[in-house]
């Protein structure tokens, strides 16, 4: 004689065995999202980055002279490096003093540095003078990685202290408040959008 299996048994087991099986989907769909979480993080972990390692050089003759050292500290190079650079009187009421492009053909590894110099006309700057205003400089960096093959924008807000009775000034990193003073100020000028927007 054969045991009989009550169909409500079979019911639950049904139902255990379908929550178990959801439970197993759920926990795969999550471990899926962490590890593409995770390997995004890892990207951008390895992209390249540029940071100003030392302080930029100020120099006055003629002409007024920035010298911008940039060091990729990112694992990946970069290729394709442009930079748009702007110059501005810090009482933001006047147009640029100065505006230029500038590329290298070059790629940067890891650990490679790039210079920007910047140069401004004496009939810009008045470098003759004991005392010059506050100006700020923007630049904007573009630049790709080709491992990754994806683009990157990156857009440093200084503000070289000028001169003052002669004696040089030093450049500071803007503050936040100030960007945002920076960005109405690109906005009224009509200052390329991707320095803008960054």
């Amino acid at each position: 004689m054969g045991f009989r299996i009550k169909p409500r048994l079979i019911k639950w087991s049904n139902i255990i065995a379908t929550g178990a099986t959801s439970v197993l989907a759920v926990t795969a769909l999550i471990t899926v999202y962490l590890t593409i979480t995770a390997w995004k993080v890892q990207q951008e972990t390895t992209r390249p980055y540029f940071v100003l390692k030392e302080s930029p050089k100020v120099e006055i003759s003629d002409e007024l002279s920035l010298e911008l050292r940039f060091n990729n500290v990112g694992v990946h190079p970069a290729v394709d490096l442009s930079s748009e650079t702007v110059v501005f009187n810090e009482q933001l009421s006047a147009k640029p003093i100065y505006y230029d492009e500038s590329s290298i053909v070059n790629e940067i590894p890891k650990d490679g540095a790039s210079s920007l110099i910047v140069t401004i006309p004496s009939e810009e700057i008045y470098p003759k003078q004991d005392n010059i205003d506050p100006q700020y400089v923007v630049v904007d960096l573009q630049y790709r990685d080709p491992i990754l093959k994806k683009f990157y924008n990156q857009t440093i807000y200084m503000k070289w202290r000028g001169e003052r009775d002669g004696k040089m000034q030093p450049i500071v990193h803007v503050q936040v408040e100030e960007k945002d003073n920076i960005i109405k100020y690109f906005n009224n000028y009509g200052i390329d959008p991707k320095v803008r927007s960054h």
